[in-house]
C-alpha cells in the first residue's frame, strides 16, 4: 500500500506485474479446467438494477480498437460469454460507492462527490497509461494497464483523503483496494464451450501491446455494475491541468 509516497517509476512497474501475474497464475489453471465463477445476474439473464458512482478513465481510441480486435477473436470462441463494448471499456480510478440495489442515499450526495472529486484533482497533471498483456480472474478476463510511476494511486490516495474528510468515505474499497490498472473486457456468464483452447489463446496474448493513452481527463459517472452502454451516465468530465 502506498499512502502518497513516491514509489520509482521501476518499482511500480514491477510490483504492478507481481499483482498481475499472480492474478493470472491462480486463475489460468481454473480456465483451463473449465471450473469458472458464473456471473448470477448474467448468468440469469436478469437486469442490472444496481446503480453506483465510479471515477473512471476511457482507453484512447486506438486502444480500444486494439482491445475490440482482440475481444473478437476470443467471441469466435467462447460467443455465450459477456463482452464489453469498445464504448464501455475504462480503467476504474476509484469506486466512490460500490453499484448497490439501493442508490438512493448515496446519489442524494452527488454534489457532494462531485466537489470532493474536483478537490482531489486540483495540482494533477495529465499522465500516461500503457497497456500490455491479459491477466484474469476465475470471473473475468483483463487486459493489464500500467500507469506511468505512482501517477494513479497517487491519485487515488488523495481522492480517499478528500472523501473521508467530506464524510463520503465509508463505501470506499467495499470490494478490495483497487491499486491495479485494468480493463474488464469479458465476464463469465455460461459455461465454456473449451476451457483449454480459451486458456491457450489467454496465454498467447500475455505480452501483447495493446498501446497507450495519455489521460488528460476523468469521468465521473453513475453506472450499472457493468458499466454497460445506455445505463451509464456522465455526471462530470474532470480535465487534468499540468501545474504552471
Amino acid at each position: 500500500m502506498n499512502d502518497g509516497i513516491p514509489i520509482p517509476a521501476v518499482q511500480t512497474r514491477a510490483l504492478l506485474r507481481e499483482r498481475y501475474d499472480h492474478m493470472w497464475s491462480t486463475a489460468i489453471g481454473v480456465i483451463r479446467a473449465g471450473s469458472i465463477e458464473l456471473d448470477p445476474m448474467l448468468a440469469a439473464g436478469l437486469p442490472d438494477r444496481r446503480r453506483g458512482l465510479t471515477l473512471i478513465i476511457r482507453p484512447s481510441l486506438d486502444v480500444r480498437q486494439r482491445v475490440a480486435a482482440f475481444i473478437d477473436s476470443l467471441r469466435v470462441l467462447e460467443p455465450e460469454q459477456h463482452y464489453y463494448t469498445p464504448t464501455e471499456l475504462h480503467l476504474t480510478v476509484l469506486s466512490l460507492f460500490t453499484a448497490t440495489d439501493q442508490p438512493e442515499p448515496f446519489l442524494a450526495r452527488r454534489k457532494n462527490y462531485v466537489a470532493a472529486v474536483a478537490a482531489a484533482l486540483r495540482g494533477i497533471a495529465p499522465f500516461p497509461v500503457e497497456f500490455v498483456g491479459v491477466t484474469a480472474s476465475s470471473s473475468a478476463i483483463m487486459i493489464q494497464g500500467f500507469a506511468e510511476g505512482d501517477a494513479l494511486n497517487t491519485l487515488r490516495n488523495i481522492l480517499r483523503r478528500q472523501l473521508q474528510a467530506l464524510g463520503l468515505g465509508h463505501e470506499l474499497d467495499g470490494r478490495y483496494r483497487l491499486e491495479t490498472a485494468h480493463v474488464t473486457i469479458a465476464r463469465f456468464r455460461s459455461r465454456l464451450r473449451d476451457g483449454a483452447r480459451l486458456a491457450l489463446a489467454l496465454q498467447g496474448t500475455r505480452t501483447q501491446a495493446f498501446g497507450a493513452t495519455c489521460v488528460r481527463s476523468v469521468s465521473l459517472v453513475e453506472n450499472d455494475w457493468y458499466m454497460s452502454k445506455g445505463v451509464t451516465e456522465t455526471l462530470k468530465r474532470f480535465r487534468l491541468i499540468r501545474p504552471v
